[in-house]
């Protein structure tokens, strides 16, 4: 960054003021971190809790605003870290005795991921097995399809061809 440059970005960081601290202004600024904090909705959100809902009914309605309330400060506080120190959240995780924190990420990390795939394999694997069982008549079992499948991803991973992949997300999302 060049000085003219710096002194510019100074002059308009200092024109920039601080939100208000009151309860209404709270609430004005209250938005935008609510919808930072809703882009991490996933299927806790979406399957696990509507499930829930569904076997206790409302005896579990006061988790979700306790839930809420932690996960937006849990959010604001990360965001305060980093700005305050202008060290990542993982270099933080690393100065922990041992660094537990790391190893805990890396483990969920991992044991989500494995998880995931496992569960995306078998879903691919299902239609792949309806659509060649049913209309093309081939007798294998889902399990050959989910072979096939993880096979193939892993080569198109190990080989770098992109292109491959781009042009068959394209063909599925009918853009061609």
């Amino acid at each position: 960054m060049t000085d003219e440059q710096s002194a510019r970005l100074e002059q308009v960081v200092g024109k920039l003021s601080l939100p208000s601290t009151s309860w209404r202004g709270m609430l004005r600024h209250f938005g935008p971190g609510l919808i930072l904090m809703m882009t991490g909705v996933g299927t806790s959100h979406l399957v696990t809790a509507p499930t829930a809902g569904g076997r206790f009914e409302f005896a579990l309605l006061w988790c979700i605003p306790i839930a809420y309330i932690f996960k937006y400060y849990g959010f604001e506080m990360a965001f305060r870290f980093t700005n305050a120190t202008g060290k990542s959240l993982i270099e933080a995780y690393g100065t922990a005795w041992k660094k537990w924190p790391l190893w805990y990420v890396m483990i969920t990390t991992i044991i989500q991921s494995a998880i995931g795939q496992a569960g995306r394999l078998a879903a691919a694997a299902a239609v792949a097995y309806y659509l060649f069982t049913t209309t093309v008549g081939l007798p294998l079992s889902q399990t050959h399809y989910g072979f096939v499948l993880a096979v193939s991803a892993v080569a198109i991973i190990l080989y770098g061809n992109y292109a491959a992949v781009e042009a068959a997300t394209k063909i599925l999302a009918g853009m061609r």
